[in-house]
């Protein structure tokens, strides 16, 4: 019982402790809560101040930018207006233009076409190297869009008209020249009117790339470069001189024509047989004519002399005469006529060889030419027509190995036809000589027949 008593009493004393503490913490939370609010209604009211400024705020700028607004629908109203003003203007100031342009337009027209014929002129003229500069103007207006002004006219007018008056002196100045490797120097140049320029020694053409006078690629022919020899810019005598109507152009022109090693080259390998073949046609004519020139004076000093000179064929014939004179007149008819048979041969020696040789040289003319057109049209095959110059090779060795061929066949012909005469001669002189001979022993035979005819006829008159 007194357990419970005191159980009871424990009870009691802690529920009075724990509602003392709770009445403790229920007053701290009542005082937060009320801060709390306190802060809060303070932070609304913060807050509504604030809004209440930047609505103030905003309905200022969108004042501001309604103001804005209404003057640029203004600006744009005035400006559109301004701008269907100016189209109006614009039409009317376009028509008044197209009818003022009438006439100018036809004259732009002209001084366009003026000035492009004359840009090609001045590009490679020999004036321009002592007057550079002049093709910026003139391709200036070449190429124009706009109407020149009339200082640009003018401008056009003085070139042109410094090219008529340049064309007609000699002059000599100083400017800057390129050599063959492009190496530029100032060099003394003398221009010859529109035509030509030297400096003394060689002939000189405009750079059309760098507007600069260089010399020409190669050389020019021998009598076109003579007249350089003994060239006096100061000289005021007349002098002889070969002058370029094309500028220039016709000297560039006959600086690449090629040499005949060149031309030889361009026939490749029958280009050196066909001369090969002329070359030993010429040595072989060369022989018959020595022969026969010698067989012919040889003959013609036995024609002088009545011995027999074994030394050529008229005196071999007539030993044979004379070592046969008393043989019957048809043995020795017959002897005259071996003789002559075996010295014809040495006549006619080497005269087939020319004839085979000049018939030869024409037909290897004509198979470089098929083989010129084979490599042509193989080259066409392979890269079209294009270029023309992939097809030159093929082309030069067609026409130049047909025109070593003939070439080379017509002076073969020709000797062979003189040393055919020639020989012909001499067998005619031999064959004359020995007919005279037979005709000679024919008629001391019948002399001597006759003599003794007569003699029988005496003789049986006075038996």
């Amino acid at each position: 019982m007194k357990k419970i008593y005191l159980l009871a009493l424990c009870l009691s004393f802690s529920n009075f402790v724990l509602a003392t503490s709770s009445d403790n913490r229920l007053d701290e939370l009542l005082l937060k809560v009320k801060a709390q609010q306190a802060q809060n209604r303070n932070l609304e009211t913060q807050r509504n101040n604030d809004f209440s400024d930047d609505v103030a705020y905003w309905k200022d700028k969108q004042q501001q930018a309604e103001l804005r607004l209404l003057k640029a629908k203004q600006e744009a109203t005035e400006k559109g207006n301004t701008f269907d003003n100016n189209e109006k203007q614009l039409i009317v100031l376009t028509d008044l233009l197209a009818q003022n342009k009438e006439n100018l337009g036809e004259l732009f027209g002209v001084v366009r076409q003026v000035a492009g014929d004359f840009s090609g002129q001045i590009e490679g003229s020999v004036i321009s190297a002592q007057y550079p500069m002049r093709d910026d103007i003139v391709n200036d207006l070449a190429k124009r869009k706009t109407l020149p002004s009339l200082d640009e006219l003018e401008k056009l007018w003085f070139v042109m008209l410094q090219e008529m008056t340049e064309s007609s002196k000699v002059a000599s100045f100083s400017t800057e020249t390129l050599d063959k490797e492009g190496v530029a120097s100032e060099q003394l140049l003398t221009r010859l009117g529109s035509f030509n320029l030297t400096d003394g020694k060689q002939y000189l053409v405009i750079d059309k790339q760098s507007q600069r006078p260089q010399p020409l690629s190669r050389p020019v022919a021998s009598d076109v470069q003579s007249t350089l020899n003994n060239w006096q810019p100061t000289s005021n005598s007349v002098m002889p001189f070969y002058f370029d109507p094309a500028q220039g152009e016709l000297l560039s022109v006959l600086s690449r024509t090629p040499t005949w090693t060149e031309r030889t080259q361009q026939g490749g390998i029958i280009g050196y047989i066909i001369l090969s073949i002329l070359l030993i046609g010429l040595v072989v004519a060369a022989l018959r004519f020595v022969l026969l020139s010698k067989e012919l004076r040889k003959i013609n000093a036995q024609l002088k002399q009545k011995e027999a000179n074994n030394n050529n064929a008229l005196g071999r014939i007539i030993a044979i005469y004379q070592k046969n004179k008393q043989q019957p007149t048809q043995l020795l008819e017959l002897k005259l006529e071996e003789a002559v048979l075996r010295e014809v041969p040495r006549f006619e020696r080497g005269g087939s060889v020319l004839k085979v040789l000049a018939a030869i040289a024409p037909m290897m003319g004509l198979l470089g030419t098929v083989t010129g057109m084979i490599a042509t049209f193989q080259s066409i095959t392979l890269f079209g027509t294009g270029d023309p110059k992939l097809m030159a090779g093929g082309i030069s060795m067609a026409l130049i190995t047909t025109v070593m061929g003939l070439i080379a066949a017509l002076p073969l012909l020709l000797i062979h036809s003189l040393l055919h005469s020639r020989a012909n001669h001499l067998i005619n002189i031999i064959e004359q000589q020995s007919a005279g001979i037979i005709a000679l022993q024919a008629e001391r035979s019948l002399a001597h027949l006759k003599q003794g005819a007569d003699t029988s006829i005496i003789a049986s008159k006075c038996a």
